[in-house]
């Protein structure tokens, strides 16, 4: 072997190859693992002479999710969950306020992004540009519908409602 260097590359691309697709397919399965694992809701919870609208509405938010995770991995004791629980609350509180604060300043930036192009623009463009942004916002509004259905269909899905903020 005069040219080492190409088996050393060799090995390095199947390497890179395997740790590309081992990770694809762990996120793939642990999603799947996940998705099997939840509780489902169930009719049967709902107490008697209630109707399910009528049930506690579960909590939003990611506190819920985070608590149940710590509970199930950590199983700490109920003292240390009423320890725990105010701070995941906090930090769920402290990311919902930013990610608040994000997308008011993405939307500030945008939107003088289009007022900045516009004045560039004839008339023509400039009608194409209102276009082009009402398509991007219809776009923006539908995955949010979609995010939030799947929100409230996952929301159904906990085990135990955590207690409101």
């Amino acid at each position: 072997m005069d040219r080492p260097w190409k088996v050393i590359v060799a090995f390095v691309g199947v390497f890179i190859a395997g740790a590309v697709f081992g990770g694809f397919f762990t996120l793939r399965s642990a999603a799947r693992v996940a998705e099997a694992t939840r509780p489902k809701a169930s009719a049967a919870k709902v107490p008697a002479g209630k109707t399910p609208a009528a049930a506690p509405a579960p909590a939003k938010g990611i506190a819920p999710q985070v608590m149940r995770q710590l509970t199930q991995r950590l199983s700490p004791t109920p003292e240390q969950q009423k320890a725990i629980r105010p701070i995941v609350s906090r930090a769920a509180e402290d990311l919902q306020r930013m990610q608040k604060e994000h997308l008011a300043d993405t939307t500030r930036t945008t939107e003088r992004m289009y007022a900045d192009v516009a004045a560039l623009l004839t008339p023509a463009q400039r009608t194409q540009l209102e276009q082009m942004r009402q398509e991007m916002l219809e776009r923006v509004r539908k995955v949010r519908e979609k995010r939030d259905e799947g929100a409230a269909d996952g929301a159904g899905k906990t085990a135990a409602p955590a207690p409101a903020r």
